[in-house]
Parts: structure tokens; C-alpha cells; sequence
């Protein structure tokens, strides 16, 4: 009997993606907000989903046996089921693809910043060569230690790529490291942060948002940061550090400047003073994309490990948080 998929999710040509992976099972596309989507998600023993499409259900699902998410970060998710039946498997979406992507985001802006890519914009726009200035003095990344905070699958990937630009790199994790990693020049614990802040130009946040790592870098912690300034990267998630508290450290000028793609409020607000700040730079939540075809290949890989009762990749632990 060929196995029924349900897929819930506002991502362009995702069944076909996963038709061309998994050719025999059928994959059934379920519109949201429609009378009959929650008999058509309760029909169903694996899910595909968009976590906010599916929110909406959470409360009511019965049948299902594992839910692959499309996203990586689930702590907007984990509420709405916190108190339902976990006889179920839950998997997040975080694989090389999308540590690349962020790599190359994190790359481009340290490169951005420190050649100060907007001033030579702005030259540009206004028919100017100047070559005095930071843009002419700038560092290299090989002269740039860049600390880490978070060594998941992004963070390393993060960090491989750094070092082969010469990145001296640290590493923080919550626990004592397990392994020694190559590309990292010291590995630290969270116990460790102030040293890590302290001894870095570029600080980089990857951390998941958990009970552990809500606020940690709330009230005064950036004043550890390096004496000479350091960089604050934040691609993990808004609620690490408070906005105000932020602000303030820029303002305190604890760090030379933020390149930020998360925040504690989403959109944020447009009367946000981060807006207004010139060593500060914004996107919105777009570092890291989920693509149709990437999602396809970890449900494939994972749908084997479910088909032979084998742990299966980015399981979420409902106890850590991620």
C-alpha cells in the first residue's frame, strides 16, 4: 500500500521536490484555512509542514506519527504543542544548504563592514573617488578573530569557512567539547562567554532560542566585549539579547557595531532606533532560506531512517529545547 505524505506549507514546489525524491509515495498538498484541512491533516501518519500554517492545528492533530518542519528554529512552535501527547517524532529543517547560505552571509557583511562597502556606496551615488579612510585601511578576515556562539550544523559550518579565509576562530558550546574540531582555534562553554567576548572582533550569534539561552546577553554582558571594539552578528535568535539592551550597547559603545537578521519582535517595529543607527545593518530574518529542494533531501534521508525505526537527523528534544 503506497504511503500517504500531507504537505502543509507556503514554500513554491515543494511536493514536486519531494515527488522526485520519493517517486513511491503519495504526496498530498493540504490548503490551509479550507473546512476540511484538519480531516485531511488527521488522515495522515507523516507531515510535512510549514510550522505557522500549522499552528492553527496543533491542538487537534490525532493520527500523525512524525512531523517534518521546514524550519529550523521551532521555538515559535513549541508552545502550542507543549502540552499535547509526544507520542510522535519531530524533526527540524538544518542541513549543509543552509549553513552554506549563512556562511556566505556572514561572510559578505564582515567583508561589507570592514571595507565599508556602504561609504563607497554612497561615494558612488555621489561621483566621488575618495581613497582615504577606513576603506583603504581596512582588515582582512585572516586578521579578525571571530568567536562562535553555537556549534550546531550552521555554526560549523560557519566556522569552517571562516577559517579557510584564516579567521583565527572560537567555538562556544553549552558543554564541554566532545571532539576536537580543526577548524576551531579554541573551544569554549557558555561558562566561557566573557572570555570569548572579550577576546573577539566579530562575535557571532547561531544559539536556538531555548530557556538557557533566552537573555543571555541581556543587561551589561556586552561591556566584556573586546576593548578595541568587536562586531556583534546576530543570525540565531532576536530573544539572546533584549532591544533596549542592545541599543544601549551600541550607544555605551561596548561594540563598534550590529549586523542583524533576528530580533526580539518580528517584523521590527519601523519606530525602532536600530533603524537609525549608521554601524548598524538589517535584513530581514533572510540569512539562511528554506529551498524546496533541500527540504526534499533531508525528507528523503530522514524517511529511510523512519522506515527502519533508526534515529532520525535534527530530532527535536523536547527537554533542551532544539
Amino acid at each position: 500500500m503506497t504511503q500517504v505524505v500531507v504537505v502543509l506549507s507556503a514554500i513554491p514546489r515543494l511536493s514536486h521536490h519531494l515527488r522526485s525524491r520519493l517517486p513511491n509515495l503519495r504526496i498530498s498538498d493540504v490548503p490551509p484555512g479550507q473546512a476540511d484541512t484538519l480531516d485531511k491533516l488527521n488522515g495522515a501518519e507523516i507531515l510535512v509542514a510549514d510550522c505557522d500554517l500549522l499552528i492553527p492545528y496543533a491542538h487537534n492533530l490525532t493520527s500523525f506519527k512524525w512531523i517534518q518542519a521546514t524550519w529550523a528554529g521551532l521555538d515559535k512552535f513549541i508552545p502550542h504543542i507543549q502540552n499535547a501527547p509526544r507520542d510522535y517524532v519531530l524533526t527540524r529543517f538544518s542541513n549543509e544548504s543552509f549553513g552554506l547560505a549563512m556562511s556566505e552571509y556572514v561572510i559578505a557583511h564582515i567583508v561589507n563592514f570592514e571595507r565599508d562597502q556602504r561609504q563607497q556606496y554612497e561615494n558612488q551615488r555621489r561621483g566621488l573617488w575618495k581613497q582615504e579612510g577606513k576603506i583603504m585601511k581596512h582588515r582582512l578576515i585572516c586578521d579578525l578573530t571571530i568567536g562562535i556562539l553555537g556549534l550546531g550544523t550552521i555554526g560549523k559550518s560557519i566556522a569552517q569557512r571562516l577559517k579557510l579565509f584564516g579567521a583565527t576562530v572560537w567555538g562556544t558550546t553549552r558543554t564541554a567539547p566532545k571532539e576536537k574540531l580543526p577548524y576551531l582555534d579554541e573551544h569554549k562553554t557558555v561558562s566561557d562567554l566573557l572570555n570569548v567576548l572579550g577576546n573577539c572582533d566579530y562575535v557571532i550569534n547561531v544559539l536556538p532560542s531555548t530557556r538557557d539561552t533566552v537573555g543571555l546577553l541581556n543587561g551589561d554582558t556586552l561591556q566584556h566585549c573586546r576593548a578595541k571594539g568587536t562586531v556583534f552578528i546576530n543570525i540565531g535568535r532576536g530573544s539572546v539579547i533584549g532591544e533596549l539592551d542592545l541599543i544601549n550597547a551600541l550607544e555605551q559603545k561596548w561594540i563598534l557595531g550590529a549586523i542583524l537578521d533576528v530580533f526580539e519582535e518580528e517584523p521590527l517595529p519601523k519606530q525602532s532606533k536600530l533603524w537609525n543607527y549608521p554601524q548598524v545593518t538589517i535584513s530581514p530574518h533572510n540569512s539562511g532560506v528554506t529551498r524546496a529542494q533541500d527540504v526534499a533531501k533531508l525528507f528523503a534521508e530522514n524517511y529511510v531512517r523512519y522506515v527502519k525505526g533508526e534515529n532520525m537527523i535534527n530530532k527535536f528534544d523536547f527537554e533542551r529545547g532544539y
